[in-house]
Parts: C-alpha cells; sequence; structure tokens
C-alpha cells in the first residue's frame, strides 16, 4: 500500500474522459487538474486557463480523502471556490463551504509513477498523467493563503 499511494501523491492531468460534461473533458484551451495528497487526506479539483491567464482565474474543489484500500479512494467534497490574480503579493480567493454533503469515490484501475486511470461513481473513467513540474503543496498554499 505504501508504494501505492507513493504514486498515489502528485498532480495529474485529465488527459481523457468519458464524460460528456465539458469540465470533465480534456480541452486543448484549460488545464483540468487533480491534486492528490493523501498523507493529509485531502485533494483538489483545480481547472484554469492555458498560458498567461491561468494565474488569473482558476476554480477549485476542495475534498477530503479517505482511502479505503488499493483500489478505492473515498471523497467528501468540502469547498468550492475562484482563485484569482495576486493582490499585495496574495491570491484573491473567493471560496465557500459546500452546505448539502457532496460524496462519492473513485476506483483506480491503473496507477504507475506517470499513468493513472480511474472510475468515478458516476460511471465515468479517467485518465491522468503526473505533471512532475507542479508540486501539490503549491495549489493548496493558493487556498490556505
Amino acid at each position: 500500500m505504501t508504494k501505492q499511494i507513493d504514486h498515489l501523491k502528485g498532480v495529474w492531468e485529465l488527459r481523457w474522459s468519458s464524460s460528456k460534461s465539458p469540465f470533465l473533458k480534456y480541452s486543448l484551451l484549460l488545464d483540468n487538474l487533480q491534486i492528490i495528497d493523501p498523507e493529509n487526506d485531502r485533494g483538489l479539483n483545480f481547472l484554469r486557463p492555458k498560458g498567461f491567464l491561468g494565474n488569473s482565474l482558476a476554480t477549485n474543489i476542495l475534498a477530503e480523502l479517505n482511502i479505503i484500500d488499493q483500489k478505492r479512494i473515498n471523497v467528501t467534497f468540502k469547498k468550492a471556490g475562484i482563485i484569482g490574480p495576486q493582490l499585495l503579493g496574495k491570491n484573491i480567493g473567493l471560496f465557500s463551504e459546500i452546505k448539502k454533503t457532496q460524496k462519492g469515490w473513485l476506483d483506480t484501475t491503473v496507477l504507475t509513477n506517470k499513468l493513472r486511470v480511474c472510475k468515478g461513481y458516476k460511471g465515468t473513467t479517467f485518465a491522468l498523467l503526473k505533471r512532475e513540474d507542479l508540486l501539490t503543496a503549491d495549489f493548496f498554499n493558493l487556498i490556505i493563503n
């Protein structure tokens, strides 16, 4: 299990999805990222425009993670919000608690140090590639600061 968690932690970029939702599909214009930090029981869905605009506007959903076994992660969505441009050294952010409990799960069917294929609780299959150029902590720091 330790080896699996080591592979799971990181910033993952969505490269393919069976979903019809534009927010759950790959796009040349958007970074659609999933940041997973199993050591701190947290995850983040992060969507932003590619290029220089990406630093000025991003949407995200913060989730609490509960790793059940080597395959399943239970997910409870906690906050949703927008991260805007920097002002006086801090990103402007608007976040709100998700009032109605939203839960789900992800089953990981393939996991290597570069590729993750998983299926969500609504039946959507996702293929993601690990982004070695991005750090997990940087994304959570945007929410905390």
